[in-house]
C-alpha cells in the first residue's frame, strides 16, 4: 500500500453544489480516503490559491476524425461535410488516423479530461486509449452490414469495451435492436446519434429527401424500415431500446413530447453544441431539457466539427449560448452527469471517498463560491491548469 499524500488548495470543489474553502483531499492507493477542510499533516501538496475539482467526462468523441481537423468544410452542409468526411477517412492510411488518434488523446488528457466515451467506427483507437490512464466506454460504432465479433463486449481495468449504433436513418431498425440487445445482456451503455440533421429528420418523417436518395446511391434498401415515423425518439421507443444504458446523442430536433419520452425510460443525453452549431447552425433546446428534468452530459464530438476536444471550451461555449442556466448546472454536466451516463459514477464525477483519485486543479483567483464557478466555466485561469489521474 502506498503511503497517503494530502493535496491542498484553497477550494475543493465535491461537486457543483458542495465547496470547500481551505480543503484538502487525502489520497492513499490510488483512492480518495479523505475529504477535510483546513490544517492537515503529512506528505501535503499545496496546488495553490486555486481550485481542486473531479476530472471532466467528454463523453462523445470521435479520436479516429483527429487527423481529419481543419480539412473538412461546413458551410456547404450536413451531406456534403458526411460526404467529404468519408472520402477523407477512407482515403487515409490507419497509421495516419492512430497517429491523430495518439494526439487527441494526448489533448484529452492536457484538457482535464479524465473520462472519456470514444466512438470508434474503423476500431482503430481501443489499443491506444487502452494503454492511456484514461477511464471510460470505447464504443465500436456500428452501420451498414457490419457485424460485431465475439469479443465487443468487455471490461479491463478502467475501460469498458461496449457498441453503438451510428443512428436510426443508417440502421436497419432490426439491426439496432441486435445492436442494443448485445449490450443489455451485458448490462452495458449503448450509444446512438439521434434527432441530429434535418435530412435525418425528413427521411424517418417521409422515407424520402436527400438522405434517402444518399442511401439509394449506396445500393441500400430500406424499403422495410417501416417509414415514415413520427420522429426518431419516439422511432426508437417502438423499438424498445430506450433506457438507462442508452445515451441518445446530440437531440438538436427533440422537442417536449420526446423529452418526456428520453426522461421516462431514463435515457441519458449528451450535447455536443459548438460541433451542432458548426454543423447544423442550430443547437437543441438544453433550457427545455432542463425544465423537463434530464441532467445531459458534455462531449466535443469530432475535430473535424470543433476546434478542439476541451470540455472547458465546451462549458465556455454552453455558458456563452445559454446565459440563465447557472455555472453549477454546467459544470454537472461536465462532470457528475457525464461520469453518470457513461457508467463511472462510482468511479468519477464528484470528489468523494473511495472514488478513485482522478482531478484537475485549475488555477483561479477568487473570493467567492459563485466567482469560484464562473471562472471555472468560462476557463478564466491564471496560469497552466494541471491534471491528476491515479
Amino acid at each position: 500500500m502506498s503511503s497517503p499524500v494530502i493535496h491542498k488548495a484553497k477550494w475543493v470543489v465535491i461537486d457543483p453544489w458542495t465547496i470547500i474553502n481551505d480543503g484538502y483531499i487525502r489520497v492513499e492507493s490510488g483512492l480518495i480516503r479523505e475529504i477535510g477542510r483546513g490544517s492537515c499533516s503529512g506528505h501535503i501538496i499545496d496546488h495553490g490559491p486555486g481550485a481542486l475539482l473531479p476530472v471532466l467526462a467528454n463523453a462523445h468523441t470521435h479520436l479516429e476524425l483527429c487527423a481529419l481537423k481543419d480539412k473538412v468544410k461546413y458551410e456547404n452542409g450536413f451531406k456534403s461535410w458526411v460526404e467529404k468526411l468519408i472520402e477523407l477517412r477512407n482515403s487515409a492510411s490507419p497509421e495516419t488516423l492512430k497517429t491523430g488518434a495518439i494526439k487527441g488523446l494526448k489533448e484529452l488528457a492536457e484538457s482535464g479530461c479524465g473520462v472519456i466515451g470514444e466512438i470508434s467506427t474503423l476500431g482503430l483507437t481501443w489499443e491506444t486509449i487502452s494503454k492511456s490512464s484514461l477511464a471510460g466506454v470505447w464504443f465500436r460504432e456500428f452501420l451498414g452490414n457490419a457485424s460485431p465479433v465475439d469479443d465487443t463486449c468487455a471490461r479491463k481495468d478502467f475501460l469498458v469495451k461496449s457498441i453503438a449504433a451510428h443512428a436510426p436513418h443508417t440502421l436497419a431498425p432490426n439491426r439496432i435492436v441486435e445492436l442494443k440487445e448485445i449490450t443489455r445482456k451485458s448490462n452495458l451503455p449503448f450509444s446512438i446519434h439521434l434527432a441530429e440533421s434535418e435530412d435525418e429528420i425528413e427521411f424517418l418523417q417521409t422515407g424520402k429527401g436527400k438522405w434517402a436518395e444518399f442511401l439509394s446511391e449506396r445500393g441500400i434498401d430500406f424499403s422495410g424500415w417501416n417509414l415514415p415515423v413520427e420522429s426518431p425518439v419516439k422511432y426508437l421507443e417502438h423499438l424498445g431500446v430506450l433506457d438507462e444504458n442508452t445515451m441518445a446523442v446530440h437531440l438538436i430536433h427533440a422537442e417536449e413530447k420526446d423529452f418526456e419520452i428520453l426522461l421516462r425510460h431514463n435515457v441519458r443525453v449528451c450535447l455536443c453544441l459548438r460541433s451542432n452549431f458548426n454543423l447544423h447552425n442550430m443547437m437543441p433546446d438544453l433550457a427545455g431539457m432542463l425544465k423537463a428534468g434530464i441532467k445531459p452530459c458534455l462531449g466535443t464530438d469530432s475535430l473535424a466539427s470543433a476546434d478542439s476536444l476541451s470540455i472547458f471550451d465546451e462549458m465556455t461555449f454552453v455558458s456563452q449560448s445559454f446565459p440563465s442556466i447557472p455555472p453549477a448546472e454546467i459544470l454537472a454536466m461536465a462532470t457528475v452527469n457525464g461520469a453518470n451516463s457513461l457508467g463511472f459514477e462510482d468511479m468519477c464525477g464528484s470528489l468523494t471517498p473511495e472514488k478513485r483519485a482522478a482531478f484537475v486543479y485549475a488555477p483561479v483567483d477568487v473570493s467567492s463560491k459563485s466567482e469560484l464557478l464562473e471562472s471555472i466555466v468560462h476557463a478564466d485561469f491564471k496560469g497552466p491548469f494541471k491534471t491528476i489521474l491515479q
